[in-house]
């Protein structure tokens, strides 16, 4: 059957089948369910979850906590106070926004995925999403990145929708959705990137009467004015403006000369974060891509040279082999490897035309007059979406390890990975314009491996192996918060001074706010401490005031010189042994020390003493 018979139609106005329905609802909820799973596990214990969820606790400082601007803009710390207001600290309150957007993102992959390259891409996006460890974990906390990816994730559909449409109220939405994103996180101006590059690498290569350059450049520069206003009353409130936040930033940066090493470190927090649930997507993927292309060699034959060839054949091959590299660059922050990947697109293109023996240059564009099949072949593989797509992976593959190796930054570069994975999975759709019977396969499969992965976990493995570090237990701050305030009191009791306002005992916590979150209690004023200039205040002579330490005292080089001059001035009244979580520890350490001895971490009590 000859494509040019039956062209392909347009993804966005192909039906939505009863059976693709079923597929989005069950991989949604099984997203949801490994999300929510196991909620005692998850508590506040991050450093920036501290800083976001504690901000109720400073009604004389406008409900902020000290310096919050520095970590990040208003929205998310926003949304956990209202979570915490409509359902207490007690339970996944601070979580929730997180868990929530988590869950959101997963339909809105497949519908991008869907829009962008076609049905069977959505469910391939939204599948490796669903079950994506890394993206399952931070979900499950209290930070802005999981926000982060799904304002990322619109606002981009929406300006390839925007240039796609030449449509002026969809810049302006696509704005209104960056602007939401920069008022998530400071990074939050990524779609404007990642739409210029984009546009501008697809205008150079576009036929002249698609390019609309200037229009386009209009309709980017509309949106972009929109960002910047939904963003300016943030950025207006700040106390001493950017330049400050910039400054802040400027010390996590690594600059060139710690590219590679930083690299490394984000490629190995990704794969440290394997477990059946990603094992289970990439083989919900790759089982289906096989299904899609395993019996269509000869059509994918027919797709490039019109007939059966050694050429094609090995191009075949090539394809299914790259589909394969891709799929482990999921869990590899690659930039040789995304590039390579792009490339192949400009290498099969290229092929197909050498293979036809038939093209000719003329009125100065590239003007291609081969058998339709090869025809189809180009426009597939070179819509604006790919640039848009080779612009957010291969960018971000350059910039993130210029930075501090947190894993969190990796998690923008992660939503760009499972599409550029999901991108073949629709190759049908050029050779094979019915979908039913293979929509019918693909849900079967998502459910059998569904199945199968609920099931998985009983069975015996060997230690370490496969861990499920999704559904890491992050609660030891919280329990360690019990009994620090208990000690406190009792030691507070202890020395028979008379109570001020109900209040017993002053608590100073030091650089901590993750712990500091945990211990407000009846009877203790708690106050966060970013030096010890407190010991001189007169508040410390009228009540018993205590010092609490944590890991990130004992790292600080400050914290040991100043403590150094006031050692005479601080008993220590009690210790507790902290193992922080692999979660945690991923910040400061690679997964390779990660598996060797760990070294102890404590939270120390000190109290503070008054001279005679």
């Amino acid at each position: 059957m000859n494509p040019a018979d039956h062209p392909t139609s347009d993804p966005r106005e192909q039906p939505i089948s009863r059976y693709e329905l079923w597929a989005v609802v069950a991989i949604t909820l099984l997203g949801a369910a490994v999300r929510f799973a196991f909620p005692s596990a998850m508590a506040i214990e991050h450093f920036d979850e501290g800083v976001y969820a504690s901000n109720l606790l400073f009604p004389d400082q406008d409900y902020r906590y000290p310096d919050r601007h520095l970590y990040a803009p208003s929205l998310v710390p926003a949304l956990i106070e209202w979570s915490i207001i409509l359902f207490g600290d007690k339970g996944i309150a601070p979580m929730l926004p997180s868990l929530l957007f988590g869950t959101l993102t997963i339909p809105l992959m497949w519908w991008v995925g869907r829009q962008w390259f076609g049905p069977l891409s959505g469910i391939a996006a939204a599948t490796l999403l669903s079950l994506s460890d890394f993206h399952i974990a931070f979900s499950r906390s209290a930070l802005t990145d999981v926000p982060l990816c799904f304002w990322l994730l619109l606002a981009v559909y929406l300006f390839e929708r925007t240039f796609r449409d030449l449509s002026w109220p969809t810049a302006i939405a696509a704005g209104f959705t960056t602007g939401l994103a920069w008022w998530t996180k400071y990074n939050g101006w990524l779609p404007l990137a990642i739409s210029l590059s984009g546009l501008t690498a697809w205008s150079l290569f576009a036929r002249r009467d698609e390019r609309h350059f200037l229009r386009h450049l209009a309709l980017w520069t509309v949106a972009a004015v929109t960002a910047v206003l939904v963003w300016s009353p943030y950025w207006l409130s700040l106390p001493n403006g950017y330049a400050e936040v910039a400054r802040n930033h400027s010390q996590y940066l690594v600059g060139f000369a710690g590219w590679t090493s930083s690299s490394a470190r984000q490629r190995e927090a990704l794969e440290a974060f394997n477990s059946p649930w990603s094992w289970g997507g990439l083989t919900i993927v790759a089982v289906g891509i096989g299904m899609l292309c395993g019996s269509k060699l000869t059509a994918l034959s027919n797709l490039l040279v019109g007939r059966p060839s050694p050429i094609a054949w090995c191009v075949g091959a090539f394809l299914l082999m790259t589909t394969a590299i891709a799929a482990i660059a999921m869990t590899a922050n690659r930039l040789l490897l995304m590039m390579a990947i792009y490339g192949l697109f400009v290498g099969i293109v290229v092929t197909a035309i050498l293979c036809t023996n038939r093209w000719r240059h003329g009125n100065s564009e590239f003007t291609i007059a081969a058998n339709p099949y090869t025809v189809q072949f180009i426009q597939f593989f070179f819509q604006r979406v790919d640039w848009l797509l080779a612009a957010w992976v291969i960018g971000l593959s350059v910039s993130i390890p210029l930075y501090s190796p947190y894993p969190r930054l990796a998690l923008p570069w992660l939503v760009g990975v499972v599409l550029l994975i999901s991108r073949w999975s629709d190759f049908r759709q050029i050779v094979e314009p019915t979908l039913e019977k293979r929509m019918q396969m693909w849900v079967f499969l998502v459910m059998a491996v569904i199945v199968a992965l609920l099931f998985f976990p009983s069975i015996p493995i060997p230690a370490d192996s496969f861990r499920f570090r999704c559904w890491e237990t992050r609660s030891q701050f919280r329990e360690i918060a019990r009994d620090v305030t208990g000690d406190a009191l009792k030691a507070a009791q202890a020395a028979n001074q008379k109570p001020i306002q109900n209040t017993q005992a002053v608590l100073y916590v030091y650089a901590e706010p993750g712990l500091f979150f945990h211990l407000p209690a009846d009877g203790l004023a708690v106050q966060p401490a970013g030096n010890l200039n407190f010991v001189d205040i007169e508040a410390t002579r009228k009540l018993p005031t205590f010092l609490v330490t944590g890991p990130h005292a004992q790292r600080s080089k400050a914290f040991a010189d100043e403590f150094a001059k006031r050692a005479d001035q601080f008993e220590l009244i009690a210790s507790y042994p902290y193992d922080a979580s692999d979660f945690v520890r991923l910040d400061d350490v690679s997964a390779t020390q990660l598996r060797a001895r760990r070294k102890p971490l404590e939270v120390r009590l000190y109290r503070v003493l008054v001279p005679e």
